[in-house]
């Protein structure tokens, strides 16, 4: 049971690949996070300023300068296009799934280790994050490795505490304090509740800690030099503090959102993970313990966040998956039938569920449904293996894997165009024209909307105007001439002196003499 067959290895990293890579650059940036992302990199390679990234000719204080250095380097390599803004977070989640094979066939076995990375890779979060122009993939792998390597430098050799160390200072780098608190907190957090307090001095190493400075210190030191108050004032008391205190851009939710978003993103592995959390309970030691203490730790910390998104939890991915994988292994029969008979009858309730789709798309201007058939009749086929699983008393992982991945590729080859088209199509085509049409003094004006995917389709700096009376006073200041704003708007974009050129998806574009 705990060899893996190469080839059975090889289909599966080759089936990661696919997933992170197929189609990459096929559908345009989704507003409004890559957009913004892809646009600050964009602007950061066109000006040569590679310490201070900017948006929309704005500084942009969000994030640490590492993602943007990885996917500048990217558009070095491909172009400024969708297909390099996606390949640093593809690269990470290929490696990511890579990683947790290793490290769990080190520590455990390869059969736990693939169970592992089935759970982690054939799965909706690892689709979306993979494939999306944002931080939290390369932030996820950076923790994973820094988590990893501390487990390893505590139970096999010290050497690896060089590698917790660097890959913190990489998530720093990459996502600010949170590269700090989630490494060493949790790993204060395992030695603490495994050995007692004496045990913590194994979290400290002077040339290690020397390491992690060298490589995260410099370009905080230089943001201090050149903004000053103004850097620590938006990027640490802002987009940290007030973030995890208040809510940011309207992105709220109750205390029980990630079981919710952990249920749905991890479907259908995540009905082995209580047994898996079970087991953990029981041993407490080793692998499990630090496994349970890695996603209670990031799982409670974000529920208690007032600012709430899906992306957030993606750091708990590994360690979840730990324990899913740990659950699989449980060979109770009463467990693991109670499991194949909620993915059966899961599936079976989410088929029935999108026949019910087409006639909603539709009223949503979706007409393109025929892929909706395609999705039910696979998720009919999940569980007659839940229920062929449940008769035999036998688990049947490679069947569903084979059928996830069967799933998976559907939606990226069908439903993900068609999502993008309707989401983003009419603005991409608007932003174009903008570009075509405007002079290059001139700024598009985005009117009651937030869209960054027209800074970076337009090639212009946009003019982000909300209300009647800004908008006529820019109008009396200025020359811009193309306008988008959303079909209700139109009656003042006509009172500001704009001529409506087309409605489409929600928006509409505007032109004056």
């Amino acid at each position: 049971m705990a060899k893996i067959n190469r080839n059975v290895l090889l289909l599966l990293f080759a089936a990661v690949l696919l997933i992170a890579m197929f189609r990459l650059g096929a559908v345009t940036l989704f507003d409004v996070d890559e957009a913004v992302f892809s646009t600050a990199t964009k602007e950061m390679v066109e000006s040569g300023d590679w310490i201070t990234p900017t948006y929309n000719g704005d500084i942009r204080y969000d994030k640490p300068i590492f993602f943007y250095w990885l996917m500048a380097l990217s558009y070095k390599a491909f172009g400024i296009n969708e297909f390099g803004a996606r390949f640093p977070s593809a690269v990470a989640g290929f490696l990511l799934a890579l990683s947790l094979f290793f490290f769990v066939g080190r520590t455990c076995n390869e059969t736990r280790a693939f169970h592992a990375v089935i759970a982690i890779s054939l799965s909706a979060y690892f689709l979306v994050y993979s494939r999306s122009a944002v931080t939290d993939m390369v932030m996820s792998l950076f923790i994973t490795l820094s988590l990893f390597s501390f487990y390893l430098s505590v139970s096999q050799s010290r050497r690896f505490i060089y590698g917790f160390y660097f890959f913190s200072a990489l998530a720093f780098l990459t996502k600010g304090l949170i590269g700090i608190v989630f490494p060493f907190g949790i790993a204060a957090l395992y030695l603490l509740i495994s050995g007692g307090f004496r045990e913590l001095v194994k979290i400290f190493d002077l040339k290690a800690a020397l390491l992690f400075l060298v490589v995260s210190v410099p370009w905080y030191a230089a943001q201090f030099a050149i903004n000053g108050d103004d850097f620590f004032q938006q990027f640490f008391m802002k987009h940290h503090f007030k973030r995890y205190t208040d809510v940011i851009s309207g992105h709220k939710g109750p205390f029980y959102y990630y079981i919710i978003t952990l249920a749905i993103g991890i479907s259908p592995w995540i009905v082995f993970l209580p047994s898996g959390i079970m087991k953990a309970v029981k041993e407490r030691a080793g692998l499990s313990l630090f496994s349970i203490i890695w996603f209670g730790a990031v799982f409670i910390f974000f529920s208690f966040s007032t600012t709430k998104l899906p992306n957030y939890i993606l750091s708990a991915l590994p360690p979840v998956a730990i324990l899913i994988a740990a659950g699989m292994s449980d060979m109770r029969v009463r467990p693991q039938r109670a499991a194949w008979l909620v993915i059966a009858a899961g599936a079976l309730l989410a088929a029935i569920g999108v026949l019910f789709l087409p006639p909603i798309l539709v009223n949503n201007d979706i007409t393109e449904t025929d892929w909706t058939m395609w999705v039910a009749g696979i998720l009919v086929m999940m569980s007659g293996v839940g229920f062929y699983s449940v008769r035999l008393s036998k688990p049947l992982y490679t069947p569903l894997a084979c059928v996830m991945f069967i799933l998976l590729t559907v939606l990226l080859t069908s439903a993900l165009p068609i999502a993008n088209q309707h989401m983003q199509g009419a603005l991409y085509r608007f932003s174009v024209y903008a570009r075509e049409t405007a002079q290059r003094d001139e700024k598009i004006i985005s009117y009651g909307i937030n869209n960054p995917s027209i800074v970076f389709y337009s090639d212009h700096k946009v003019a982000n105007i909300r209300g009647r009376d800004s908008l006529m006073t820019h109008v009396k200041e200025k020359k811009d001439r193309i306008a988008i704003a959303r079909p209700r708007d139109e009656d003042v974009m006509k009172e500001a002196g704009f001529t409506l050129l087309k409605k489409e998806g929600g928006y509409a574009l505007f032109e004056r003499d």
